[in-house]
Order: C-alpha cells, then sequence, then structure tokens
C-alpha cells in the first residue's frame, strides 16, 4: 500500500514532537485517514523515545504524475494546515519532512511557499 511520510525536524524538542502528534490525530479525525507512528531507530537519533514518524496512509499520486516537483500538491497542503490552530503549529508542521513511499522508491516532498509570491 502506498503512503505519505511525515517526519519532524530533526532537531524537535518533545514539546514539539508532541504537538505535532496531536495536530495529525486531528487530521486523521476530520479526513478519515489512518495514520501510524512509528519510532525511528535509535542509532540515527541516540535514543530519543518521543521521535516518531508517521505512515499517513492515503491515495497518492502515481509516480512522476506532479511532473517531477518536490512540493506537496495544493490539496495536501491544504489538507495538513487545515487542522492547525495557530501560525506556529503550522510552522511545525512545514518544517516537517515528507515523501511518497512507492513500493519501489520514496520521493522526498516539501512545503512550498511560492503560492504566497504570486
Amino acid at each position: 500500500m502506498d503512503y505519505l511520510y511525515c517526519m519532524p525536524d530533526l532537531n524537535s524538542t518533545r514539546e514539539n514532537c508532541e504537538k505535532i502528534h496531536n495536530i495529525l490525530a486531528r487530521m486523521s479525525d476530520r479526513y478519515k485517514l489512518n495514520i501510524v507512528p512509528e519510532p525511528v531507530k535509535a542509532k540515527y537519533f541516540g535514543g530519543l523515545d518521543y521521535y516518531k514518524k508517521y505512515r499517513i496512509y492515503k491515495e497518492i499520486r502515481e509516480i512522476g504524475g506532479n511532473s517531477g516537483e518536490a512540493y506537496l500538491q495544493a490539496d495536501e497542503k491544504e489538507m495538513i494546515l487545515s487542522v492547525c490552530k495557530n501560525q506556529q503549529e503550522q510552522e511545525l508542521m512545514k518544517g516537517c519532512i515528507y515523501a511518497y513511499c512507492y513500493p519501489a522508491q520514496m520521493v522526498l516532498k516539501s512545503f512550498n511557499d511560492r503560492d504566497k509570491k504570486k
């Protein structure tokens, strides 16, 4: 099954990781998504028990379906930001690393604020 990974910034504090967890829980409730937190291997992060990555099971674009852009689609950005209660939560979610996970590869994605510039 295809899914979208969401990984908090590597420098996130325990408090910020908990906020991200709560934001994703709201997103799961609102959009009826299955979001599964997974521990991250301790050898990479020195045993930070609070740092988790999240699998967001949802319909995602076919490989190459977005012209190779490295940015989340507008509807995905809206889905993520719509459950944020304030600007700080939006900035936390924009700071996360996102990736489409296909059976044979992982494609990194990020937020793009170019829409504001237009």
